[in-house]
């Protein structure tokens, strides 16, 4: 799965209900299959090690309030990020991580900086959206659940991932079909203004994007209401100065 989309996401996400799934069924995968299985679903031919910047362009859209957020992100690998979030009527947010430093940028408002476990959130969730890293190198530790669990038309398995200690939240859940073995669904632990709250996401429309396969749509449960994320471009290795993650000397 395209892990930057998902990080992006969970990035202006409040909070979601976690998916319901019909009684499991016992399954026979092992764990360093499942994992080896993933990874060349995604990226077939190894070409996630030649990214080394993406420049994505999304929508999020809240159909029941009739709102939509546009979102442009650039990643330069491996450890800056630069997300610009903008509605209508709303101050656009900026949301910045630079290798060392994070902060939360509101028009007219000025910048956030995020120290403790902001900080330490914002690092996580850089190194979250790096196509060139394993699973096994953004978690802590990975655990295979012993049964197949029904989501959506999916039998999937599922993978509980832990996260950093100095995060101090729960695990991460994702769900992982068993015919194709890409990821449709996840519950992650985010921090949000309210703290933190389980986000839970279904993707689908997977395509493939510069030989890695991507999710085009996400759907969630935002506190009872709908949420649809849909990815509208993404551009591989294109130029970006170190300038844009610099922290401005003027705020």
């Amino acid at each position: 799965m395209s892990k930057f989309f998902i990080a992006l996401l969970t990035v202006f996400c409040l909070s979601a209900v976690a998916q319901k799934s019909t009684p499991p069924v016992k399954h026979n995968m092992t764990q360093k299959v499942l994992l080896e299985k993933m990874e060349k679903a995604v990226d077939p031919e190894n070409l996630a090690k030649s990214w080394k910047t993406t420049i994505i362009k999304m929508q999020l859209a809240v159909p029941m309030q009739q709102l939509k957020m546009s979102v442009t992100a650039m990643y330069k690998f491996p450890d800056k990020s630069k997300a610009v979030a903008a509605m209508p009527g709303i101050p656009t947010v900026t949301q910045v991580f630079n290798g060392k430093q994070a902060w939360k940028e509101t028009a007219g408002l000025g910048i956030q900086m995020k120290n403790g476990i902001q900080l330490a959130f914002a690092k996580f969730e850089c190194k979250k959206s790096n196509p060139t890293l394993k699973q096994t190198e953004i978690y802590e530790k990975i655990t295979l659940d012993p049964y197949l669990h029904k989501i959506g038309n999916f039998s999937c398995y599922k993978l509980i991932c832990t996260l950093p200690a100095e995060l101090k939240v729960a695990p991460n859940q994702l769900f992982v079909d068993n015919k194709e073995f890409l990821i449709r669904s996840s519950i992650e632990n985010q921090l949000t203004d309210m703290g933190v709250v389980p986000v839970s996401l279904t993707v689908s429309d997977y395509k493939i994007i510069k030989g890695i396969k991507t999710p085009m749509l996400v759907n969630m449960n935002m506190m009872g209401i709908k949420m649809i994320g849909k990815l509208l471009s993404v551009k591989v290795n294109e130029k970006i100065a170190d300038s844009e993650f610099e922290l401005p000397k003027n705020k």
